[in-house]
Order: C-alpha cells, then structure tokens, then sequence
C-alpha cells in the first residue's frame, strides 16, 4: 500500500471551502485537474501537508487548517493609504479609477514587488491591502488522494512536480 510521506509525488482531488464543511466553495481540484506537487519541499502550507502525511492512495481526507495556520491572520498594517496624487504616472495606473477588488501591483521588477487588492475607494485615496487573499480564512479541504508515486530523477533534484513533456494530463485514480 502507498503511502504519503516525504519525497513522493502526490495527486489529489478536493474542494476548498471557506471557513468549515458548509463554507462557501472556493477552489475545486477535480480528477481531470488535480492538485499534483512534490511532498515536503516546502511548497505547500505545512498544515495542508501534516493533514495529509501517512495517508493512503485512493484513501478519502477532510479536514480544516486554522487561518493562523494557513496564510495568517489579517494583518491591519498591510493596509495601506495611496493618495491618487502619489500613485506613479505608468500604464499600469492610467485612469487611476478603481473598484474594490482590483488587484495592482507595486514596484513591478524590483526585489519589493508586492500585490495588492483595492479593499476601499474613498474621495482622493485607496485602500491597498497586502495580506495574502486567504489571509483570516480558515481553509476546509475535503478530497481523495488519487495517486502517489517516487519522484523522477528530474523531480527529485528540483524537489517539485513536472510535468512529463510539459503537458498538464489528464489523471484518473489508478489500481495497484
């Protein structure tokens, strides 16, 4: 039986809800578009992977990961106040006329390039918040673990999932 445990490539299918099993439906990762990574290289959230670890495949999983564990809690000090006067003159802020939920980039190709979301339009200001997007959100994954596999060689020395030939495929549960 496989196992999911350090250095083994992981495909999974679920739904992501907001806050608990009945939260609203974020994200779905489905047979045909699965989540597929490399497990414990860090590129998932270490609580998704701790909730995972020593599951078999084909074995079924739902569980929630606090915000505090996930992408953190909000943090008000990356809200941020820009004046429209001090929004730089660019193509990327050519009419300077938001709505909230535009996402804008700051200091695009420097070593601080940061994203942000429009969280409020006042007079002669916006709002900027810098939090993840999933910042203050619990997270519910519910889901099945459809294969695991040993890391090829390419794999193993980037310690993340490839594509073979560089086509996203198709996956399906497979039998032992």
């Amino acid at each position: 039986m496989k196992v999911i445990d350090k250095d083994k490539i992981i495909e999974l299918k679920y739904v992501l809800r907001e806050g608990g099993a009945q939260g609203s439906v974020m994200e779905i990762m489905d047979e045909h578009w699965p989540l597929k990574f490399y497990f414990g290289s860090g590129q998932m959230i270490p609580a998704f992977e701790e909730n995972l670890r020593g599951r078999a495949e084909g074995s079924a999983f739902d569980f929630t990961i606090a915000a505090a564990d996930a992408y953190g809690v909000l943090d008000p000090a990356l809200i941020k106040e820009y004046a429209y006067a001090d929004l730089p003159e660019s193509e990327r802020f050519p009419n300077k006329e938001f709505e909230k939920g535009d996402r804008l980039v700051f200091d695009m190709g420097s070593p601080d390039e940061k994203l942000g979301t429009v969280s409020e339009v006042l007079e002669n200001s916006v709002l900027i918040d810098f939090n993840h997007s999933l910042a203050g959100k619990d997270l519910h994954f519910s889901g099945q673990v459809l294969y695991i596999r040993e890391p090829r060689e390419e794999e193993l020395l980037a310690k993340r999932y490839i594509e073979p030939n560089g086509i996203r495929s198709d996956s399906r549960l497979r039998p032992e």
